[in-house]
């Protein structure tokens, strides 16, 4: 590994961008394309709202137990360097080509691929366009981001502050022209042969989707400014910001349209303002959506790539993926995980990309969390230049069982999905043996 690779990377993010980082990633395909699933598994209003809520907490609570762990080691590449330097080189290895091939290229290919069906919903086409748009977009968004941190970093901005208007301009409309009551506490309908722990856990699937991202800056802390203060701050502020919006936005859409309306629609809010604003409303959601993705695929692919690069740069992945350009753009791993996310977009649909992408996720980021209590109960005093986590140890075990719970959920439900990736993170894991050989 060559000492190019070993250059600390410039600190020229400040509080604003930090906090974009996390509101840009989750506010993106989620809160524009899950609504309708999720009202299709809890029916009842205040059972949504109590999903929505909870996700919140959920991404709270991992903000602040991350936020711990990165301002020990604020390093780029997040969850991996925990993760190396509580379990050693192996388990970091797996994680990061684990992140690098399903969180990262799942993640995106199920922002691209829901970006893709919006479009088709816009022009009218076949679902068979679907995957080539959302390619598309990939591309795009990758191209914008290669030309270096300051033009990926002002880009997400600007289109953090466009979606943040959009879903408020949604909730004014229809607290103000909405007019079908909220039947909040209606019973919800029978489930056939599933318990209501399992439609919540199912329900609440999607939720998490749309939040998911909210912590993608501590991927960057190599890069932030005053990181002991700023992320912190980025990573709470970002969580209490996204749950008021998505309450708000969901009780709006149901002022709009009543919760057994919404069940099963791929387009909530399309539906919503053309109920109002007639066809033109409808299409006009659209394009915001398909921008609000946009948007999500700049913050994403800005910040997640940065696993790969710290990956790279400790000689664990190949050496061109471990190289930052002059503009401190990490141009070989973003080539490669743009790549993958392209390859899954025109291969699979939302839902099963969604699947693959929360099945390894629960795994990988169980490990991140337990990080912090491996290092907690390893070291007699606590250091104090870190932020500390309340309930540090709690938080983080509460999040494990939180985990452990939605993979044994989606093993249930998807069987033969799930053995799909676990063979794919079994191989991942042989990998590290072979690899090991060869770099000697």
């Amino acid at each position: 590994m060559g000492d190019d690779n070993r250059v600390p990377l410039r600190r020229v993010l400040g509080a604003p961008t930090a906090l974009f980082i996390g509101m840009g990633v989750a506010i993106g395909s989620g809160i524009f394309r899950t609504p309708g699933d999720v009202a299709a598994q809890l029916q009842a209003p205040w059972l949504i709202v109590v999903a929505w809520i909870f996700g919140g907490l959920f991404v709270l609570m991992a903000g602040m137990v991350t936020a711990e762990v990165a301002t020990r080691f604020p390093r780029a590449g997040g969850e991996y360097v925990f993760l190396r330097e509580a379990y050693g080189e192996f388990v970091a290895f797996f994680f990061g080509w684990a992140y690098t091939v399903f969180i990262i290229g799942g993640g995106l290919a199920s922002i691209a691929a829901a970006f893709g069906d919006f479009g088709c919903g816009l022009f009218g086409v076949g679902e068979g366009w679907s995957g080539l748009m959302g390619a598309s977009a990939l591309v795009v968004v990758t191209g914008v981001n290669l030309v270096g941190l300051s033009a990926g970093a002002t880009t997400q901005n600007v289109l953090t502050v466009l979606k943040v208007a959009a879903l408020a301009a949604v909730i004014v409309v229809g607290f103000v022209w909405g007019e079908a009551p909220i039947e909040f506490f209606a019973t919800p309908m029978e489930t056939t042969g599933r318990s209501m722990p399992a439609v919540i856990l199912t329900g609440v699937i999607p939720v998490l989707w749309a939040y998911s991202g909210s912590t993608d800056s501590v991927k960057m802390a190599e890069e932030i400014r005053d990181v002991r203060r700023t992320l912190p701050r980025a990573l709470i502020g970002s969580a209490a910001a996204l749950t008021t919006l998505y309450v708000l936005f969901n009780l709006a859409l149901m002022r709009i349209l009543p919760a057994h309306e919404m069940a099963g629609l791929s387009s909530v809010p399309g539906e919503a303002m053309g109920r109002i604003f007639g066809p033109s409303g409808a299409s006009t959601m659209l394009v915001v959506a398909m921008v609000v993705c946009m948007g999500s695929l700049s913050s994403a692919i800005l910040s997640t790539v940065r696993v790969t690069f710290a990956l790279a740069r400790d000689g664990l992945a190949f050496r061109f993926m471990g190289r930052m350009s002059r503009t401190q753009t990490p141009v070989g791993a973003m080539l490669v995980v743009a790549g993958v996310a392209i390859v899954l977009v025109l291969t699979h649909r939302f839902g099963e990309v969604l699947e693959i992408y929360f099945f390894a996720g629960a795994v990988l980021f169980g490990l991140a969390y337990g990080s912090l209590i491996v290092l907690r109960l390893r070291e007699r005093r606590f250091p104090e230049h870190v932020y500390r986590c309340p309930a540090g140890i709690a938080m983080a075990t509460v999040l494990i069982l939180i985990q452990l719970a939605y993979a044994t959920n989606i093993v249930i439900d998807s069987p033969v999905r799930a053995a799909y990736t676990t063979g794919l993170l079994v191989a991942l894991a042989a990998f590290y043996f072979v690899w090991k050989r060869f770099a000697r």
